[in-house]
């Protein structure tokens, strides 16, 4: 859990980051709940986030700049893409990033 946290603060501060396939698979599914909280934006949300995420500035990052750029549906806010095998132990690798439309 505590990985997913710091992957979740890299992702959020540089908005895309390169990890295994199956650490992007969990973070993406983890990200996508701290969206679904940022969207319902009252109180007890925040908190929620404040609880996984416990820096200020990131959490104002991802509710004032990175949510108004996600899309208005739900679900897809994440992307994993493949970007081939990591050298040495030949790992599949991704890339995780938000779906901002840039």
């Amino acid at each position: 859990m505590a990985l997913l946290k710091y992957q979740a603060k890299s992702l959020i501060e540089q908005g895309s980051i390169t990890t295994t396939h199956a650490k992007a698979k969990a973070l993406a599914r983890y990200m996508q709940k701290l969206v679904n909280w940022a969207r319902k934006g009252d109180i007890n949300a925040l908190r929620q986030i404040r609880k996984e995420i416990d820096d200020r500035d990131l959490i104002k990052k991802l509710t004032k700049e990175i949510l108004p750029k996600l899309p208005e549906d739900k679900g897809g806010e994440v992307s994993v893409f493949a970007a081939g095998q990591r050298r040495g132990d030949g790992s599949p690798l991704a890339v995780v990033r938000f779906n901002t439309g840039e």
